[in-house]
């Protein structure tokens, strides 16, 4: 489902090959989020997988490729989160993305940083998170990959909810 949603919902912003040196050097998923327990997966009612992701405070493994930092204290990583193609704009994305939220300020998380492709972008936004910086990955061919550091306080988010 995951590499599925890169290639059909990223190919809109994305040639093949830049597409295919991601998957490559990348792949879609770390182990170590799963590894924190704190990964989430969408199922409609007959078990189908119809999104995933998840929060880490583990560096990424494209971290070196984006020169990013280990996240610091009370910060924690989004990661990995697809949605199939099939299941867009129902709201999948959103609901793995809230719960990612909770989840995190239950464990002493207050900020949410994220890479987002550039077809996650307008989500993210619409979401609360702001644009930290773009950046690029870039691959032995020389080709790039465009991508987008983003921000979230969750201290601000809880602040409103409780007002």
């Amino acid at each position: 489902m995951q590499e599925r949603s890169i290639w059909e919902i990223g190919g809109a912003f994305y040639k093949s090959n830049e597409i295919a040196n991601l998957l490559a050097l990348c792949g879609t998923m770390d182990d170590a989020v799963v590894g924190e327990g704190h990964y989430l997966v969408a199922e409609d009612r007959h078990g189908a997988i119809l999104g995933s992701g998840g929060w880490s405070r583990s560096r990424p493994g494209y971290a070196d490729a984006t020169a990013a930092d280990d996240a610091a204290p009370g910060v924690a990583i989004v990661r990995s989160v697809f949605v199939d193609p099939a299941a867009t704009r129902c709201g999948i994305a959103s609901a793995i993305m809230s719960r990612t939220e909770r989840d995190a300020l239950e464990h002493g998380v207050d900020t949410l940083q994220l890479t987002a492709t550039l077809s996650g972008v307008a989500l993210y936004e619409a979401l609360g998170y702001r644009t930290e910086a773009a950046m690029e990955l870039t691959f032995a061919d020389q080709s790039r990959f465009k991508c987008v550091r983003m921000q979230k306080s969750l201290a601000k988010t809880q602040n409103r909810s409780a007002a």
